[in-house]
């Protein structure tokens, strides 16, 4: 059903919640029958848009990577996602009990993954690294996640839409703080030299 459930939630985001959150769906049926697939989205769209496509800085040369270099990223970036949504979910829960919410940890993975999914469908334009494009759709994709949060956290967390607000909002800064974490530890990494490796031109 999670396939399904992540769809309906495009169009009815409301509806959809509430029937999630009545599915009680665990932890394991969350990632086996959603994320694995999901979070593949973008990692394996960028392996093909870095690799056989490439990317162009102004009127300059494409710039492509090489497949071993391409693979070994997204495959470190598809686990990284799996990993980002569950340990989001732990702050959502030890965060809960502020707001007067005690959700289980699958109902914080269950909003959590949902909730990404508009990024995770945007992930698809990494195939065709088209800059002002791709900015374009991930700010509209983004937009769509908050939507989804905002409404999901009353249905799945069980507390009045005041404090669902409040809710949001600290989960959004989370998320912010977290991306920056991540980013930074990407640059540790490219300066321990695992830095991407282009193809010659």
């Amino acid at each position: 059903m999670s396939l399904t459930n992540a769809f309906a939630l495009m169009y009815g985001p409301s509806k959809e919640w509430l029937n999630i959150s009545q599915q009680k769906q665990s932890i394991s049926h969350i990632y086996l029958t959603f994320l694995i697939f999901f979070a593949a989205i973008p990692p394996a769209a960028a392996f093909v848009g870095s690799t056989y496509v490439g990317w162009q800085i102004g009127a300059g040369n494409t710039h492509t990577l090489t497949t071993e270099s391409a693979l070994y990223l997204s495959v470190i970036a598809y686990f990284a996602i799996l990993i980002a949504v569950f340990v989001l979910s732990i702050f959502i829960q030890w965060m809960a009990k502020t707001y007067g919410a005690k959700p289980s940890l699958s109902e914080c993975v269950n909003l959590t993954a949902y909730s990404f999914t508009p990024l995770f469908l945007a992930g698809f334009l990494g195939a065709f690294p088209i800059l002002w494009l791709d900015m374009l759709v991930s700010l509209f994709a983004i937009g769509m996640s908050v939507n989804l949060l905002f409404k999901g956290v009353p249905q799945l967390m069980g507390i009045n839409e005041e404090k669902a607000f409040l809710f949001s909002s600290s989960i959004l800064t989370v998320a912010m703080v977290s991306l920056v974490g991540m980013l930074a530890i990407t640059v540790i990494f490219w300066g321990s030299g695992f830095s991407p490796v282009f193809q010659p031109q």
